[in-house]
């Protein structure tokens, strides 16, 4: 298993308000005439096992007086659901039906106002939790909204009728049935389901030797359910201990069909003799859940939407974070890196909910805007991106047998300084530009070019990954990224596009030649030049100082003169490049302050055809 470090990296993500000006692709529910008239609850309502089957997650129905709600693309459809007592008058009541498919983070639910209702218009967002059953309403509404449970609560903590939403903020919303208000006038009501759950497979003896005694059930906190994958009796809920082989399970080959050609592949499932199905408990993150040699068997409501996944070696933890290796039943092409972002830190029990709230929605959009930025990039310099799922905020990706440029004791030694040669350096410079130029010809901006985000070895070459903070090139400059990497004319004019992913590469490139140690470890603390700033704080307007003694505690003026202590630096580091040396004098190029007169991508490729590797 692959070592991991604590994180030295310092990267800002984008900020709330660039993730709702950046959000596209959410289902919506637009205007059209529709008319309804059922009275019948919608917690009275069956939901069959078909309807779980397709993934299901929200019924909606309008209230209003027009009825001018209708399904905004395909994953709404209107259904005629039967009641658990009929109404001989009303066998059937009309709603619409929400499937959450792997590519949806929210549900969007958008009124007009009403022409004969005294009402303001009203925006709602629904966004799923990967780590629970429960979503995260925000009111996008200029107006406030009341939100009541209409449904009868499982606990008295849950009571909480008629709460006042005001606009921007947010409430987690359980299972059942709510209902939106304005003016004391009913708008909608919709009701959650619970999500249906994913399954683990685990080799036989690692379950075996799980189950304990019924003493130590009650004092332990991690439960799971365990049925024999050779039989349907289920087994009773048991508390899990862990006893692992270190070296791999044999498994069995299967033939598994993909795609409507029916293409066959070997893939190596579990044989069931050997392994037992764990179900994991709803509303629980499942791809967190699964450890190593385990299979993740996803449910869908269609057959994109349904998988096996079998993780195999932790490359990575952080925690906003987890990155593994894993074997996906529709790649074809072996193991993969998985990549999955989380939205609750396990050591932050006192995390207010709100902070929470927030933290969904901002890795949710994060989600979203790599897996749009990335799914249409084809580049032998850039990480391949298979697909993703929204449901568990998960990209798959290939799988690329190299360490990041960071990696201490691979690529970097224990003074922070790289540890490759001139071969090295001509190479990563050569992919990368040609990485960089084919995403500059899409129009977009990477944003976060750093040595932890190149991944190298001297068989496969440079590749570059995490488009996490790519933006289009039409898109407002962001305040995410590394601050080490950020260009000179971000401050006061704050402009980045193509020519500030040229400036992050150059200072990437000072560090592969040796010019500079790795400029992420001087935001560690102990270091003895420690500088960090905000990418923020550069453009904050300076607020009043509070003076402490000698101390002034400014961020904006802090920011501005850290980074400027830290361009100095780099300023200092391109005197020593030698203007002689084809690669340096690029790479000098590449520094140049006035992002106008800064080399290009494109023009860096053509000199770069006629230098040799070594």
């Amino acid at each position: 298993m692959a070592e991991v470090f604590p994180s030295e990296e310092k990267t800002e993500p984008f900020t709330t308000e660039e993730l709702q000006q950046r959000l596209q692709g959410s289902i919506q529910v637009d205007s059209i005439e529709e008319e309804h008239h059922d009275t019948i609850p919608l917690d009275a309502l069956v939901i069959e096992e078909d309807h779980h089957k397709q993934g299901i997650r929200i019924l909606v129905r309008p209230l209003t007086r027009n009825r001018s709600v209708s399904p905004g693309n395909d994953n709404v459809q209107w259904l005629a659901l039967r009641a658990e007592v009929a109404d001989p008058s009303q066998p059937r009541s009309k709603v619409l039906a929400v499937t959450q498919t792997s590519k949806d983070i929210n549900f969007s639910i958008r009124i007009p106002q009403g022409d004969d209702e005294n009402r303001p218009p009203i925006w709602c967002e629904l966004y799923y939790d990967p780590a629970s059953d429960s979503l995260i309403l925000v009111n996008k509404s200029e107006m406030p909204i009341v939100l009541t449970r209409v449904s009868q609560p499982e606990s008295t903590s849950d009571v909480n009728y008629g709460q006042e939403i005001l606009p921007k903020t947010t409430k987690e919303v359980s299972p059942g049935t709510w209902r939106i208000s304005i003016y004391a006038i009913p708008v909608l009501d919709f009701r959650i389901l619970e999500k249906r759950p994913a399954k683990l497979v685990i080799p036989r003896d690692s379950a075996d030797s799980s189950i304990i005694s019924s003493s130590d059930v009650a004092n332990s906190s991690v439960k799971r359910s365990f049925s024999d994958a050779s039989s349907d009796e289920p087994v009773s809920p048991v508390a899990e201990k862990r006893a692992r082989k270190t070296d791999g399970q044999e498994k069995d080959g299967v033939i598994i069909f993909m795609g409507p050609k029916d293409k066959e592949l070997v893939f190596p499932f579990p044989n069931p003799a050997k392994t037992k199905e764990v179900a994991i408990p709803n509303g629980h993150h499942a791809l967190l859940e699964v450890e190593k040699d385990e299979t993740a068997d996803i449910p869908g409501g269609c057959e994109l939407d349904q998988y096996q996944l079998t993780k195999r070696d932790q490359i990575a933890m952080t925690g906003a974070s987890s990155v593994f290796t894993a074997e996906h039943s529709n790649v074809p092409d072996g193991v993969i890196t998985v990549k999955v972002l989380k939205t609750r830190n396990p050591n932050a029990s006192d995390t207010r909910p709100q902070e929470t709230h927030h933290n969904v929605i901002r890795q949710a959009d994060i989600w979203l805007r790599e897996y749009q930025s990335q799914e249409d990039l084809q580049h032998e310099s850039i990480v391949r991106l298979y697909g993703g799922d929204a449901r568990y905020l998960s990209l798959y990706m290939e799988h690329v047998d190299g360490k990041d440029l960071a990696a201490r004791g691979v690529w970097r030694d224990t003074t922070d300084l790289f540890v490759g040669d001139r071969y090295d350096a001509v190479r990563i410079l050569r992919d990368i530009a040609g990485a960089l130029n084919y995403v500059h010809q899409k129009r977009k901006i990477h944003n976060d070019i750093k040595p932890a985000n190149i991944l190298y070895s001297r068989e496969r070459g440079a590749v570059l990954c995490d488009f996490g903070l790519s933006t289009r090139s039409t898109d407002p400059a962001t305040n995410g990224g590394t601050p080490y990497y950020v260009p000179p004319e971000f401050i006061g004019q704050k402009l980045r596009g193509p020519a500030s992913d040229v400036w992050a590469l150059g200072v990437t490139m000072l560090y592969v030649i040796r010019k500079i140690p790795f400029p992420d470890a001087r935001g560690r603390q102990g270091h003895p030049k420690q500088l960090y700033w905000m990418i923020a704080d550069l453009n904050r307007k300076p607020g009043p100082s509070h003076h402490h003694g000698h101390h002034t505690n400014n961020r904006a003026t802090s920011a501005v003169t850290q980074m400027q202590q830290w361009l100095s630096e780099v300023n200092e580091a391109k005197g020593r490049l030698n203007k002689l040396d084809r690669i340096e004098y690029l790479i000098l190029q590449m520094l140049t302050p006035n992002p106008n007169q800064r080399i290009t991508m494109a023009k860096v490729m053509m000199e770069l055809k006629d230098v040799p590797n070594k």
